[in-house]
């Protein structure tokens, strides 16, 4: 799985276009912040984490619709070093990719929001005997999510200056438990060099229309889970989604659907609760869903909400409803994978590996 979120990287990083191509930026930036307590049970790892980030952006000047869409954006391919000044967590190695979206720019500075995943390391995991008191990253790998908002202030056409805000979620998904994972809040100053800015050069109404469409999709996901602290085997954890799609415009697409799923962790959890019992509650749930597709290129970041409709066992970490984030990557015009997270609220229930195919069921109006 490891291997598969790579490839995620790097599509994301190169977005349908060669890496090489000018202009391109690098720069070094150093962040210090804090450990969320968003949980009770994380109090004795909260510490004041600091960071060193080196990374590599590229421009998107517009060549494509999607680039002009979203307000000329860049991609960002990071190395992120976080130390959490903590003996319990040690020290982790990102490697990220993220996308920075324009939402104020003026002549000499720019105001991006930081949207990324990525593949973390982590230095001190969770044992259950030299360790135990990691209960928030209980992995050597673990998945990385980051949000946040990036100044820039433009010294000359080289030479840049940032500072921001961010967070940044450590988790792997119920693959290990314990799995409360971990939040940490930053404040960051850096600089950078652009190389070629002479080729920074905005490309401007070469895209006119946009074809409003009725989609039709179905979502295979698996993944494996743990229920129970250094539990020698995982459970399997199967879900198929059949959504409904409507284009907003090029940059959204409305999803409505049902998940129907089969989690034999929450299997195990029945029959450890009701060993005797011949009738007991069953595992499989039901789901209306509902979300938002924000596309760009080939990629597409994906946020759905849902609701069980058919629940009749509460499992450990359950809630009424779910939240799915994560990438999808539409290699073929019918085709896509993805790697998503399914959570209740702050806890996740598994990172679902998926593999769908997706129908154009109607044609409508043109919009300008």
């Amino acid at each position: 799985m490891q291997k598969i979120f790579l490839i995620f990287l790097l599509r994301l990083l190169i977005a349908s276009t060669t890496l090489a191509q000018p202009p391109f930026e690098a720069g070094l930036m150093s962040d210090y912040g804090f450990i969320f307590r968003h949980a009770p049970k994380i109090g004795h790892v909260q510490s004041h984490p600091w960071a060193i980030t080196a990374y590599f952006n590229r421009y998107h000047l517009g060549r494509l619709a999607w680039e002009q869409d979203f307000g000329y954006p860049q991609t960002s391919f990071a190395l992120t070093y976080f130390n959490y000044q903590n003996s319990i967590l040690g020290h982790s190695v990102a490697l990220s990719a993220n996308m920075l979206l324009p939402i104020y720019r003026a002549e000499k500075s720019t105001l991006q929001f930081k949207i990324g995943t990525g593949l973390a390391f982590a230095s001190n995991p969770f044992d259950i005997e030299t360790n135990f008191q990691n209960n928030v990253l209980s992995n050597i790998w673990s998945y990385v999510m980051q949000g946040g908002f990036w100044w820039n202030y433009h010294l000359n056409s080289h030479f840049r200056l940032k500072t921001g805000l961010q967070i940044t979620h450590y988790s792997n998904g119920a693959f290990k438990l314990p799995n409360a994972g971990v939040n940490v809040i930053t404040t960051f100053v850096g600089a950078s060099y652009v190389f070629n800015p002479e080729n920074i050069i905005f490309q401007k109404n070469t895209h006119t229309f946009f074809e409003k469409k009725w989609h039709f999709q179905t979502a295979l996901a698996g993944s494996f889970i743990e229920t129970e602290i250094n539990q020698p085997y995982k459970h399997f954890v199967f879900n198929v989604g059949l959504y409904a799609m409507r284009d907003i415009n090029r940059k959204h697409r409305l999803n409505a659907g049902l998940d129907f799923s089969w989690n034999e962790g929450i299997k195990y959890q029945i029959e450890q609760k009701f060993p005797n019992q011949t009738s007991k509650p069953d595992y499989r749930r039901i789901s209306l869903v509902i979300g938002d597709e924000i596309t760009f290129g080939d990629m597409s970041l994906n946020i759905q909400l849902g609701y069980y409709i058919r629940r009749q066992f509460e499992a450990k970490t359950d809630m009424p409803f779910y939240q799915r984030y994560g990438l999808k990557w539409y290699f073929h015009k019918n085709i896509f994978t993805g790697l998503l997270l399914k959570t209740h609220a702050s806890v996740a229930e598994c990172a679902e590996f998926t593999l769908g195919t997706h129908w154009n069921i109607k044609r409508n109006e043109r919009e300008k």
